[in-house]
C-alpha cells in the first residue's frame, strides 16, 4: 500500500507501484530543501501548513501601514508612500490570516500565537520562541493594474502572495530567519478577480462563493 505524508523524509527507499497497463511508478525519498519553513515546525504544525485539497485564495485589499499575518510564521505588509494594493495569498486552506495594523503586530503575536494565530500550534509563546528571530525582507513591485497581479513573492515551504495594483508596491516581508523569500512571474494573474474578502474582526470571509467557472468557494476558508 501506498500512504501519504507531511513529514519530510519518511520514505526510506524506493517504492515501486505498478500502475497497470505496463506501466510503473517509483516513488523515492524525497530531499530536505533548505530554507523552507517546514523545517521549523511540528508534526502537527506540517499537517497544517501542508495543502491536503484544493487551495482557495484569498484576496485582501492592503493599504500603508498594514499587514497581513499568516498564522504566526509570516507577515505580508505594505509600507511608505504607497497606494493600496491587492494581496492574493495561496497558502494551505486552514491557516488562519489575520490583518491588522502593522504597529500591532508584536502585540498581537503576544497574545494570540497558538490561539487565534495558527500555525503554530500548542503553547504560543513557546513555540514563537523556538521558531527563533523574524527577518524582514523589503521588495518593490510595479503594478500591472487592477485586472492581473503584476508577480507572486513566494514564500518556501508556505506558499505564495500575488500583487496586484497600480504603481508602485512598497512590500515588507517578515519571515523567520534562513527562509526563502523570492519574487517570480506570477502563476495565476486572474484570481484576484474572484477571491475578495471582507473582515468580520473574528475572520476573514469571502465576498462571493462561487468563482467565474460556477464553481462553489467555502467561506472563512481556515480563516476562523
Amino acid at each position: 500500500a501506498v500512504t501519504a505524508s507531511p513529514l519530510p523524509g519518511t520514505t526510506l527507499k524506493f517504492i515501486k507501484i505498478d500502475l497497470g497497463d505496463g506501466r510503473t511508478l517509483y516513488d523515492t525519498p524525497g530531499l530536505l530543501v533548505p530554507g523552507t519553513i517546514t523545517q521549523l515546525l511540528t508534526g502537527e504544525e506540517l499537517k497544517v501548513v501542508c495543502p491536503k485539497k484544493q487551495v482557495e485564495p484569498i484576496t485582501f485589499r492592503v493599504s500603508s501601514g498594514k499587514c497581513i499575518m499568516i498564522g504566526g510564521l509570516a507577515r505580508v505588509e505594505v509600507f511608505g508612500d504607497c497606494k493600496p494594493f491587492l494581496l492574493t495569498f495561496f497558502v494551505a486552506n486552514d491557516i488562519k490570516l489575520h490583518p491588522t495594523a502593522s504597529d500591532k503586530v508584536d502585540n498581537v503575536l503576544q497574545n494570540h500565537a497558538g490561539t487565534m494565530l495558527t500555525p503554530p500550534l500548542g503553547d504560543g509563546e513557546k513555540r514563537m520562541e523556538e521558531i527563533g528571530e523574524f527577518v524582514n525582507h523589503d521588495i518593490e513591485i510595479e503594478g500591472r493594474g487592477w485586472k492581473e497581479a503584476a508577480a507572486d513573492i513566494s514564500l518556501t515551504g508556505l506558499g505564495w502572495v500575488a500583487v496586484t495594483g497600480a504603481g508602485m508596491a512598497n512590500i515588507r516581508v517578515s519571515v523567520p530567519k534562513g527562509i526563502g523569500v523570492a519574487v517570480r512571474p506570477p502563476l495565476m494573474p486572474f484570481d484576484v478577480l474572484d477571491v475578495g474578502a471582507r473582515y468580520t474582526g473574528a475572520k476573514a470571509v469571502r465576498k462571493s462563493t462561487k468563482s467565474k467557472w460556477g464553481n462553489k468557494r467555502r467561506r472563512g476558508v481556515g480563516r476562523k
